[in-house]
């Protein structure tokens, strides 16, 4: 049984991240960088491509709410917002193997992916979302 439902999960979060190219909808504060400096202690990445679905769209609000509420006065923590289909972000998209919409917290030379916690509870239940993503982040200070 365990295992049907964790099939289940996995074919679910599959279908997710390949429904996120059904919206054209685009934020404004869309950020593109040909190379992001890593410059705070952790960085948190939101990458996305220009077409994205209601749970990616709230993936990225909740990820940035979450930094802008719990690191604003944290210059050891930032939130960067990138489109992984522009030529500008392909050596980042590359150096954290980014292949669809994936929330990745960097700190030094690891990295942690909170994709799967992300397309999981970013809209039933944000609030999931932000206790891990400030859990990973206090962490990794």
């Amino acid at each position: 049984m365990k295992r049907i439902a964790l099939v289940l999960s996995i074919a679910l979060i599959a279908m997710i991240m390949v429904s996120c190219g059904g919206s054209t909808e685009k934020k404004s504060t869309e950020t593109t960088k040909a190379e992001v400096a890593e410059t705070a202690k952790v960085m948190v990445y939101y990458f996305h491509s220009k077409q994205r679905c209601k749970t990616c769209l709230a993936i990225q609000d909740v990820a940035g709410q979450t930094i802008s509420e719990n690191f604003a006065d944290n210059a050891d923590v930032q939130f960067v917002e990138l489109d992984y289909t522009e030529k500008a972000n392909e050596a980042i998209s590359t150096k954290y193997e980014i292949a669809g919409s994936s929330l990745i917290i960097v700190s030094g030379n690891e990295h942690v992916n909170l994709t799967s916690a992300a397309f999981a509870n970013a809209v039933r239940n944000p609030d999931v979302l932000k206790e891990t993503i400030v859990n990973e982040v206090n962490n990794h200070l």
